[in-house]
């Protein structure tokens, strides 16, 4: 069966499309869980065929982290599999399944320093986010345990769904502990004290950017790779955009390569 593509469909219909294809066959709760952020994450009344690449991109980027993240392919595997179905059943024009890139997994390097190509920049209002995130994931623990002892109280543990809930909820939680701990020992908070001083691109200036082109203007902060949320115009270092800005300053014109293809800019601000 194949669709026409529709204006008016939003990201929610499409994903009420694609969950309602698995009906008759056994689904992951994990699968809906992330097609569940994904919404979110683009906005669930957004129209469908609206969604860019560079969207996608910044949302497998997120998820992604720094190729150490847990269970993150397992994610954009998900993502990438609804959107290839999209595709095959005309819901969309553009193939964005090609834009979910999932980064190889790296080996966790020991004796890192903070100085060594491991580090990651912060800022300090971003550091105190993951410190605070840490002990909020740090407190689920224990009710957590409590209620896995509860649930394997019942000896019939073939169907005890809220057993099975519970831990896969728990192993979510530490996953998300390691991962932060993780960031935090490799964490270079940047000080933003002399940004004004030094008028130099780098993590936690607001940059404003004029596409040559068409004259648009937009408003950026960079930030840290763990940090960037498009939806705020937080882009990180990482990113095509915020690598080509480090460093630059205003009056600098930069190339970068997009979906779209290769956009120039000019810096118009920094601060």
């Amino acid at each position: 069966m194949t669709f026409e593509t529709d204006q008016s469909r939003t990201l929610l219909d499409v994903v009420g499309i694609y969950v309602d294809s698995f009906k008759g066959k056994e689904t992951e709760p994990s699968v809906h869980r992330e097609l569940t952020k994904f919404v979110q994450w683009c906005g669930p009344n957004r129209s469908f065929i609206e969604i860019n690449p560079s969207e996608i991109g910044d949302y497998a980027e997120q998820v992604g982290g720094t190729g150490t993240t847990p269970l993150a392919t397992e994610r954009l595997q998900v993502i990438r599999g609804f959107l290839s179905y999209a595709r095959k059943q005309g819901l969309v024009e553009v193939n964005l399944a090609q834009h979910v890139r999932i980064r190889k997994s790296k080996n966790r390097v020991t004796g890192a320093t903070k100085t060594g190509p491991e580090a990651i920049g912060l800022t300090a209002e971003g550091h105190v986010k993951l410190v605070t995130q840490l002990e909020s994931l740090k407190s689920e623990r224990q009710p957590l345990a409590v209620q896995i002892q509860k649930a394997a109280a019942d000896k019939d543990v073939r169907e005890n769904a809220p057993l099975e809930a519970a831990r896969e909820q728990l192993g979510l939680v530490e996953g998300r502990i390691r991962e932060i701990e993780d960031t935090l020992k490799k964490a270079v908070v940047v000080d933003t004290s002399k940004r004004k001083k030094s008028k130099i691109v780098d993590i936690g200036a607001k940059v404003s950017v004029k596409d040559i082109d068409t004259g648009r203007q937009s408003n950026y902060t960079l930030v840290g790779r763990t940090e960037s949320n498009p939806s705020e115009a937080r882009i990180s270092d990482v990113s095509p955009l915020g690598k080509a800005l480090v460093g630059k300053t205003v009056g600098d014109e930069i190339d970068v390569v997009t979906p779209r293809g290769t956009i120039r800019y000019n810096v118009v601000r920094v601060s």
